[in-house]
């Protein structure tokens, strides 16, 4: 890593290194060795600081970089030169840089001194070029922005219906994810009191993979202290895994001898181990730290995402993706430049930042920069992506979902126009390929954030927040999936939108666990399958009527004796608005816990036979 860190500087210092060379050859052929040794002394200083700060500061290795940091080095590396070649006070000096003509009296040192002069205007060479390449970075970050966006691997189709929503039906059974991040930062840290040395170690983030076909949570231990803690330890015992689909799922800790992280120093630190092997390769790191990733063996892996950039801007050039792994526990790393190269357990090697920066170049500027960010701008086809929905990316603008054995980063894309509230479409990232797929939305469907404010505003009550709306396809239908935390960021209730339905009664379910919302769900719609989609035990009920409540299409009764509230479809069952308390009932249900679906007509010994 030490010589990849010289090479990085001698790439980023280049034409500083070259003036240093030819001003101490210089100092040779004119004989004056003691400051030939000065300028080389000075000059190695100056080397190892530049060393020490692209080690510290891992600079972009972006052609615009490249070449702003070898004409700031060149500029640094001429005045050192020009004061060792021949010492001048200000006002020649500044002639120089300027191209005027040096006042022969006023020089502090006898002697006519050439070198001197050709690189004080070097400086000033130095200096106007800088000027020029930052006006032409800025000019040619505007003039790409269009054909950058253009660029992007998406592709656009007209509707939703073949958008790989991941779809909840009675035969499925999928059950939608429970566990946001923040319940599982919760979870894993309230378990950490378990593990030996605890108080050396937290837990700040968590990645949702692929493990053994499941959709889980990696939540890895990192250190928490001091330089000093670190040296003392010098690895961290292992990691956690949640399981995402489950509310009852509690983290299994995984132990593992993990010397090399983001969080160590020196040749285990996994940032700079692999910046050091990738920074000459063209690809530039994202600013991300690097993620774990466990391979189905359960090794650990931290994982970070490549991207080139476009010309002499600083635009990601999306056609161009990589991704290196680096083992945890012995600190082998890969750079894979080709994803299609990366080994199948890396199911996430495009991160969440990179997937929003794709689709949001693609949705703001594939109609040209002015189009959308001008004065004047006519704003044709702007999209942007709803923020503060998600769980990852800057914004909070994207959440992963599992469909088909893969995991996707979904956004919805809404209006530049903040007022409204309605979705244009929605995006789909596969994290594994980097590509992106568009499904125009067609009818009035309402974004995540809305979906968000309706949840909280049905159950402002009991004071629990919404999280992590996600759009699945149940019965045919579009529909938002929002799990409501308490406080503690424990879970409670999910909450089931009609993505279309405006958060009207009768679109709208809310319960405990997954199986009971999806029968709720189906039978505001009078849906069939929902005698078949509840969870629970089969029972045979018969017993007295004691409370009823009706609510649009939907009856609910208690029985004395009985602590459950069973549910009946009026569409499907007309006669059964009519029940009174007192009335002796028989029915079949599903149950499951406190609630329970009618699955059967019901029969009333007080209403014609």
């Amino acid at each position: 890593m030490w010589i990849d860190f010289l090479l990085i500087t001698l790439r980023f210092c280049a034409l500083g290194v070259a003036a240093t060379l030819v001003g101490l050859v210089w100092l040779l052929v004119e004989k004056r060795g003691k400051r030939a040794r000065y300028d080389l002394i000075s000059s190695l200083t100056l080397l190892i600081v530049a060393y020490a700060w692209f080690y510290f500061a891992l600079p972009e290795p972006s052609l615009a970089t490249t070449i702003m940091a070898n004409l700031v080095s060149f500029v640094i590396a001429c005045l050192l030169q020009a004061i060792f070649l021949g010492v001048m006070n200000t006002t020649e000096f500044t002639k120089l840089v300027s191209g005027g003509k040096p006042n022969g009296a006023q020089r502090v040192v006898v002697g006519e001194s050439r070198p001197s002069k050709l690189f004080a205007r070097g400086i000033g060479w130095g200096i106007g070029l800088g000027v020029i390449a930052m006006l032409v970075f800025s000019v040619m970050n505007v003039v790409d922005a269009k054909r950058v966006a253009l660029n992007a691997p998406v592709q656009s189709y007209s509707s939703t219906a073949q958008a790989p929503l991941p779809e909840i039906t009675s035969s499925t059974k999928q059950v939608p994810v429970v566990n946001t991040p923040a319940t599982v930062l919760t979870q894993v840290n309230n378990s950490l009191s378990n593990i030996p040395n605890a108080n050396v170690y937290s837990v700040d983030h968590v990645r949702a993979q692929i493990y053994r076909n499941k959709l889980v949570y990696a939540a890895p231990l990192d250190f928490d202290g001091s330089f000093w803690r670190y040296l003392r330890y010098k690895q961290v015992d292992g990691y956690f895994l949640t399981d995402a689909t489950s509310k009852s799922a509690d983290p299994e800790f995984v132990k593992k001898a993990m010397r090399y992280t983001p969080a160590a120093y020196f040749s285990r630190d996994a940032e700079r181990l692999m910046y050091a092997a990738t920074a000459n390769s063209g690809y530039v790191l994202m600013n991300n730290a690097p993620q774990l990733e466990i391979d189905d063996s359960g090794n650990p892996y931290y994982v970070s995402t490549l991207v080139k950039r476009y010309g002499v801007t600083n635009r990601q050039d999306f056609r161009h993706k990589g991704v290196v792994s680096l083992n945890a526990v012995t600190g082998a790393l890969h750079f894979y430049k080709d994803l299609k190269d990366k080994p199948k357990w890396l199911d996430v090697a495009v991160d969440p930042t990179t997937a929003s920066g794709q689709i949001g170049a693609w949705g703001r500027e594939r109609n040209g920069w002015w189009n959308a960010n001008g004065f004047g701008g006519a704003r044709q086809g702007v999209m942007v992506a709803v923020t503060k929905a998600g769980t990852e990316g800057d914004d909070e603008d994207v959440t992963p979902m599992l469909y088909k054995g893969q995991i996707y980063y979904q956004q919805s894309l809404t209006s530049a126009k903040s007022a409204q509230t309605s979705v244009m479409g929605y995006a789909f990232t596969d994290a594994g390929t980097g590509k992106s797929y568009y499904y125009k939305e067609n009818a009035d469907a309402m974004t995540p954030d809305r979906a968000q404010q309706l949840a909280k505003d049905m159950m402002k009550q009991t004071g629990w927040k919404p999280k992590m709306p996600m759009l699945y396809r149940i019965a045919g239908k579009p529909t938002w999936v929002v799990s409501m935390l308490d406080t503690s960021n424990a879970f409670r209730s999910y909450v089931y939108l009609l993505a279309s339905g405006n958060g009207t009664q009768n679109t709208v379910a809310t319960g405990s666990d997954a199986e009971t919302t999806l029968a709720k769900y189906l039978a505001l719609f009078g849906d069939s399958s929902a005698t078949t989609a509840s969870g629970g035990k089969k029972e045979k009920v018969q017993g007295t009527v004691f409370r009823t409540s009706i609510a649009d299409d939907t009856l609910y009764l208690m029985l004395n004796d009985k602590k459950v509230v069973y549910t009946v479809n009026i569409k499907t069952y007309p006669f059964a608005r009519f029940i009174q308390p007192g009335d002796t009932v028989s029915f079949t249900a599903r149950v499951s816990g406190t609630e329970g679906l009618v699955t059967t007509k019901v029969a009333d010994d007080k209403l014609p036979k």
